[in-house]
């Protein structure tokens, strides 16, 4: 039998993340994401050096589609440019979608092991809020003047991790919805029109998900 030859290479990247998800990252080999994907393995070889570049490649698919989700959802929310409403969006794309759950949560060593032998592809799996985030939504009047903006960030990394090591939970959304609530209380700025941290959160999402340069 035959194989049809790939057109989409969607769907390697698919059968990578099938494996991942199952058989744990020792399982990404060539014949086995040949053979999930339907492609002839001399054509997936020919495409990807290692299977982790395959993986490196998903990730990157991956971090950009939950960036895209993140900011459709930010820009449907009437107050989706506050820092409360971003970071509502963030946590719950992490455990919404199976791949990033698997990387992000369940099994972050088989993440590392992506990261450790990235062979040179440049990318950032970041789904915290950083710092200049926080910084130019300050400027953009969407959090309050005395935030530091420094601290904020460290104080959510911390909550992301606290979430992903006690997962699973039993009630997750009321955990975010909790979250979301201190962050409105204390770090949201009081204005009625929240478009102009919309524009800032699509701005930077986009930068993370652009291709860098390895120099």
């Amino acid at each position: 039998m035959t194989h049809p030859p790939v057109t989409d290479i969607d769907q390697i990247l698919s059968a990578a993340a099938d494996l991942i998800m199952h058989d744990g990252y020792n399982a990404v080999t060539f014949p086995a994401i040949a053979e999930r994907s339907g492609a002839p393995r001399d054509e997936v070889e020919s495409l990807f050096d290692t299977p982790n570049d395959v993986l490196v490649s998903m990730l990157n698919r991956e971090f950009s589609l939950m960036y895209a989700s993140i900011v459709d959802h930010v820009e449907r929310d009437p107050r989706g440019g506050l820092l409360s409403r971003m970071y509502t969006y963030i946590l719950s794309s992490v455990y919404e979608r199976p791949l990033a759950r698997t990387l992000f949560v369940i099994d972050r060593d088989a993440l590392h092991q992506i990261m450790r032998n990235a062979n040179g592809f440049v990318y950032l799996p970041n789904i915290g809020v950083r710092a200049d985030l926080i910084e130019n939504l300050q400027n953009a009047g969407m959090v309050r003047p005395d935030i530091d903006a420094r601290m904020v960030s460290s104080v959510l990394s911390v909550c992301s991790a606290g979430l992903a090591i006690t997962a699973p939970h039993d009630d997750l959304d009321t955990t975010i919805r909790a979250i979301a609530d201190l962050l409105h209380r204390s770090v949201d700025a009081d204005v009625a029109d929240t478009s102009p941290g919309k524009s800032v959160f699509y701005e930077w999402a986009t930068s993370l998900t652009l291709p860098k340069s390895t120099g």
